[in-house]
């Protein structure tokens, strides 16, 4: 994290300090972007090897990707709405059970499962989350070809949990074309930590 700021602070320095002209004719922009999956990804999921009712899960790889309309507003302000589309993919093997025996050599009441036996069922699955993002974006370092930003909002979640929060720190801009490159630190239902991507303005 120390380096990313290192990496912005070493950006804003040396690059000209030439304002970008606002251009009312290419106001819009759509973005593509992904990160590391946020965390509700992980908190709604079943955990790696998790077990339940003789069921056990193990978790093969968790994404994310964003899809973004971007409106300028305005030279130092933008709006922004996301939607992201978080993916567990899974598997869930089934075991049979077993009686529990006291140590008298009754039967104890309660089951267990033979977790080192053959599973007498695999499945491969995935879930999947959306989720609904509003934020607005404050340009506080513009060029030509760079654009710093701070981005602060609300993610919409419509399963377990509703509002979270959506908070860009520090967020990079950069291309002085129609195509144009994101990289962010965020912390929002659409990444944890690091989201990259791409844009194109119209």
């Amino acid at each position: 994290m120390k380096r990313l700021f290192a990496i912005l602070t070493v950006i804003a320095v040396c690059l000209p300090v030439r304002a970008q002209h606002f251009d009312p004719e290419h106001r819009h922009a759509i973005e593509i972007s992904s990160g590391i999956p946020p965390l509700h990804g992980f908190m709604l999921g079943g955990g790696s090897r998790m077990r339940w009712n003789g069921i056990r899960e193990t978790t093969h790889l968790r994404s994310c990707i964003n899809l973004g309309y971007t409106y300028a507003i305005s030279e130092k302000w933008d709006f922004n709405f996301v939607v992201d589309a978080v993916s567990q993919f899974y598997t869930q093997e089934k075991f049979r059970s077993i009686d529990l025996v006291n140590p008298d050599g009754s039967v104890a009441e309660g089951r267990d499962y033979d977790w080192k036996s053959d599973p007498i069922s695999v499945d491969h699955s995935s879930r999947w989350w959306v989720s609904f993002n509003f934020d607005f974006r404050w340009k506080w370092y513009r060029t030509d070809a760079v654009r710093l930003y701070t981005a602060f909002g609300l993610g919409y979640l419509p399963s377990q949990i509703p509002i979270l929060p959506y908070i860009a720190p520090v967020g990079i801009n950069f291309g002085a074309n129609h195509f144009y490159g994101v990289a962010e630190l965020n912390f929002s239902p659409a990444a944890s930590i690091i989201l990259l991507g791409a844009g194109y303005r119209f």
